[in-house]
């Protein structure tokens, strides 16, 4: 009984959570557009706060009746995460500059805008992170095993790229299937990462490392993750 209670509360979260986004990403923007480039990028990362941080302090508070900095790993092995976070992060550079560099000749573009920065880049790793491997995978792996909460949490990381990729004319097949596989293998090796190391910290820089690499690599492009 408390395990299909445990289940229903993290579905019913994740869907108003996902409804709540949607609004954002294919109603709030037309309204957003309106507005001058630096409040619009500024309004853009407080209601991401509001929608994606502040629900999961008050819910680890309320519901878990927990510290949310040492339930979310936020307060411990931050050495450890820093490591986990040197070595993949060597991986990520090693891979962008032999593919880009090497072997696609492409340039790096170092013009990265206020708006990039701010909610691509910086704000990104931290807020995302919070969420799927800090609460839902950690919320998860009470129920399941390690592999199985890791992939439904992954499968979750793809979904929320959805309306963003849609709202963007991206999702058309089969173009969209890089997209998703892309997600996937990273919120599998996010969820790995944050279960070796046990520190969010590490998942959270390697997913914004990831992003700059992304906006450095791929800047003309759209933005997927």
């Amino acid at each position: 009984m408390v395990l299909k209670v445990n289940r229903n509360y993290i579905w019913v979260y994740f869907i108003s959570f996902y409804a709540l986004w949607c609004i954002r990403e294919l109603w709030l923007f037309q309204y957003l557009d309106l507005m001058d480039y630096v409040p619009r990028a500024t309004t853009s990362a407080i209601i991401k706060i509001i929608i994606w941080v502040i629900p999961v302090i008050l819910l680890v508070k309320i519901k878990e009746k927990s510290n949310p900095f040492s339930y979310l790993g936020l307060d411990h092995n931050f050495i450890k995460g820093l490591k986990w976070a040197g070595w993949t992060s060597l991986a990520f550079i090693s891979y962008f500059v032999v593919l880009n560099l090497v072997v696609l000749k492409n340039n790096i573009d170092f013009q990265i805008e206020f708006n990039e920065w701010l909610n691509t880049i910086l704000l990104v790793g931290i807020i995302e992170e919070i969420v799927f491997r800090g609460f839902l995978l950690r919320k998860l792996m009470d129920s399941f095993r390690f592999w199985i909460a890791n992939t439904i949490t992954a499968l979750l990381f793809v979904s929320i790229h959805f309306p963003i990729w849609f709202y963007k004319g991206l999702f058309e097949f089969p173009y969209v299937l890089n997209s998703i596989i892309t997600a996937f293998v990273l919120g599998i090796i996010f969820g790995f990462i944050y279960k070796k190391s046990n520190s969010l910290w590490s998942v959270i820089i390697i997913h914004s490392l990831y992003n700059l690499l992304v906006s450095l690599f791929y800047y003309h492009e759209n933005k997927l993750l």
